[in-house]
């Protein structure tokens, strides 16, 4: 029988029918011969009339609760009936009209956010609107019902595909390891299950003006339903983290989620994704109207399985908590124009500036939620967002602050720690805040102790920007304005793997000794990073290394080892730069990474190098060493153990090089590669005879692998040195992703050049 005799014999609709395709049931468009619109379902053969009392149900429940909810209404039959039952064939079926509701199928691609919250809104106003309602058939078996991921795991092997067949295995596996323990545990009640863009209707302002299919309605857990949504909104949205945590803020704005439903939510999202694709593998006659996107949707998959459920569960925690409102709403270019209203012209990193507001591990995400590979920041030396750091700060900021004047275990425990990787000799720690303060204290101590005013640095070296540091560091050293107190020294660099000059180190350290005696200055300290990172990344001779340190101590100077950049971890082989050259200085300073991006510093050096100041007047620093700080520095040092970071940063920055050496057989540009553990230097050079440094092109280079969203940096004095510096969690998969973009830069840069 027709859909319109249907309509006409059983509901006295008389007019045209219009299919509209389902996936278990056939809908079609009733338009009257009187200008009116309804539509006609015909159910599956398997719904019983329980099921089908159930919906009704429902959907009557929501127009009772909540009328401004766009459902529609259930037309009765001529007898009155909410349904009627059709014999064709010998099988009966049941059909149910119902009024029509405006709008229009939605691809989600380019909502923006007010249109994103407001679609979570309307979930979880669906989801309030049944709060309470329940039914005896409400607990029927449903395939869509998340509860019963695991059983798909049985038809894997319909999958021909390797990577999707073993991507949606991950998935099923951590479902079944994080997810099926507590589901029965959940806030549950009836829920429609199926809220995506196939079941939901658009008005012009991308605002829900439909609610249509009630097919998967079920009893479940409740976050089930914005984990529905989920899935559909970052398959196809064009930024998918970003829009889904637009949804979450829309949805938690009427309903907040649970402590439970946060934590299992991405891996509910993943799992229901997986759940589709292997959907269409398993029964792909019963999905041919709806396989456009398929191939997308296993992409969406293995995209989101490689960020990583943790990583997508932070963004949705944030987003569900408020955290990043207002900072991330604003504008790239608004947020540009306001930065340089009040910080001027103070630098940003490439020239098409980055806006970021979110880190995971290697990952930075920007506004819009791209992804972009860090192998440039040092700081978060175990990885963006670290939970442990995070923890470990947050828990104490709500516990107690304070200075050091007050006894305090977290302070004695790091300053324990601490000495515990240095030399024997060495016993005693000043807890600061910075780099460059950790730098001031150690010139501060060495004047102090010496009596002295003079200072070897080497050239181009960085070391602060206090007044003193400053001073110490060539690279800020204005053209022809050298400070008369300091002298610059070529670094003692391996000869082994370097085009540089061989002169004798220690005969150069003399020279400057002699150079300071004219100006009638004596040498107080040698300031040096261990990997001479600002000069270029130069792993040290350290033979030569060892004889400089011995001249200086010669002529009645201390050595200053600045660990800032080469400390904790950095060279692998050992957990101090100065102990990868094998000598041992006076004092060592240390900041930036201490903390993971927290601000704390310290130096480390002997009592009797200390009592210079401390006696009399002595140092203190208000905030320097605060519990805050300690357990933040606390928390990396057990990670990079426990972790085994060093072992760990030595293989991957050995692999980096070795990719990196067969880079440099196909291009010309790069001249040499220096590495020490996950430190990687690439020199570029125009040509090697004579060695004249690509400037330009380092500079170029940086900045289009910036657009490919891969972060690296430049140094040295002519900045033609590509600085790799990534935190120590970098993984031989993320060194191919580098490698294989700076192929495709280099390549282009050729063809452009």
């Amino acid at each position: 029988m027709s859909a319109s005799k249907i309509a006409e014999r059983n509901f006295g609709k008389s007019g045209t029918a219009l299919e509209l395709g389902g996936e278990r049931d056939q809908n079609f468009r009733i338009d009257t011969n009187c200008g009116n619109r309804f539509v006609l379902k015909i159910f599956n053969r398997a719904d019983d009339p329980g099921v089908l009392d159930f919906r009704t149900q429902a959907i009557q429940h929501i127009q009772r609760t909540d009328l401004d909810l766009p459902v529609m209404n259930i037309v009765p039959t001529l007898d009155g009936d909410p349904w009627t039952s059709i014999s064709e064939n010998g099988d009966t079926y049941f059909g149910q009209l119902y009024t029509f509701v405006s709008g229009q199928k939605a691809s989600l691609a380019d909502f923006d956010d007010d249109a994103l919250f407001a679609y979570g809104e309307s979930i979880a106003r669906t989801g309030q609107a049944l709060r309470g309602f329940f039914h005896p058939d409400a607990q029927y078996d449903i395939l869509w019902d998340l509860r019963h991921a695991s059983d798909f795991r049985s038809v894997l092997d319909t999958i021909s595909d390797d990577r999707r067949r073993a991507t949606a295995e991950l998935v099923l596996d951590r479902f079944d390891e994080r997810v099926a323990p507590e589901f029965e545990t959940l806030r549950a009640q009836v829920v429609h299950n199926d809220l995506g863009p196939d079941n939901v209707l658009f008005d012009d302002n991308d605002r829900v003006s439909g609610i249509t299919d009630f097919g998967d309605l079920t009893y479940t857990a409740l976050v089930c339903d914005l984990a529905v949504v989920l899935t559909n909104v970052m398959n196809r949205h064009d930024n998918p983290i970003s829009a889904a945590q637009s949804v979450v803020k829309g949805y938690v704005s009427v309903t907040p989620l649970e402590e439970a439903e946060l934590r299992l939510l991405p891996d509910l999202v993943l799992t229901r994704l997986a759940v589709r694709g292997i959907m269409h593998v398993w029964q792909r006659e019963k999905y041919e109207h709806n396989t456009d996107n398929v191939s997308d949707l296993w992409e969406s998959l293995i995209t989101f399985e490689e960020i990583g459920s943790d990583v997508i569960g932070r963004h949705l925690r944030t987003a569900a908590l408020g955290g990043n409102v207002p900072y991330s709403r604003s504008e790239t270019s608004e947020l540009l124009s306001r930065r340089r209203q009040v910080l001027g012209s103070a630098r940003l990193s490439y020239c098409d500036p980055v806006h970021f507001v979110a880190g995971d591990g290697v990952w930075l995400f920007d506004q819009s939620g791209q992804r972009y590979l860090d192998a440039y920041n040092n700081v978060q030396i175990v990885g963006h967002g670290n939970a442990d750091v995070a923890a470990a700060i947050a828990g104490q900021a709500r516990t107690l602050t304070t200075n050091t004047r007050y006894l305090h275990e977290a302070v004695v425990s790091l300053s324990e720690r601490l000495l515990a990787t240095m030399p024997a000799e060495f016993d005693r720690v000043l807890l600061v805040n910075s780099g460059s303060e950790a730098n001031d204290i150690a010139w501060r101590l060495a004047t102090a102790l010496t009596n002295r005013e003079g200072a070897i640095v080497t050239e181009h070296a960085y070391h602060g920007i206090t007044e003193a540091t400053t001073r110490l560091s060539p690279e800020d050293w204005p053209a022809e304005d050298q400070p008369t107190h300091v002298e610059a020294v070529p670094p003692p660099v391996d000869q082994s793997n370097h085009h540089g000059r061989t002169a004798d180190s220690a005969e150069l350290i003399t020279e400057a000794l002699n150079s300071l005696e004219t100006r009638d200055t004596e040498l107080a300290a040698f300031l040096f990073d261990p990997l001479f990172t600002s000069t270029g990344i130069l792993p040290p001779d350290t033979e030569q290394l060892r004889q400089m340190v011995d001249r200086v101590h010669e002529a009645g100077g201390l050595v200053i080892a600045d660990e800032v950049q080469a400390g904790f971890g950095r060279t692998g082989s050992n957990m101090w730069g100065f102990q990868a050259a094998d000598i041992v200085p006076d004092i060592v300073t240390m900041g930036k990474p201490m903390g993971n991006g927290h601000p704390v510093a310290a130096v480390v050096t002997r009592s009797n190098i200390v009592s210079a100041l401390r006696d009399d007047p002595g140092i203190f620093s208000t905030y320097g060493g605060n519990p805050v700080s300690s357990v933040a520095a606390l928390a990396v040092l057990n990670i990079i153990e426990e972790n085994q970071l060093l072992e760990h940063a030595d293989a991957v920055g050995k692999y980096l090089q070795t990719g990196l050496a067969q880079l440099s057989a196909e291009y010309d540009l790069i001249g040499e590669i220096r590495r020490s553990g996950l430190m990687i230097g690439v020199e570029l050079v125009q040509d090697t005879e004579p060695w004249t440094p690509a400037t330009t092109a380092a500079t170029d280079i940086v900045n289009r692998l910036r657009q490919h969203r891969i972060l690296i940096g430049s140094t040295g004095k002519h900045g033609n040195i590509l600085k790799i510096r990534p935190p120590l969690v970098f993984k031989q998969s993320h060194a191919d992703r580098l490698l294989d973009a700076l192929d495709t830069v280099l390549g282009s840069f050729d063809d452009t050049a």
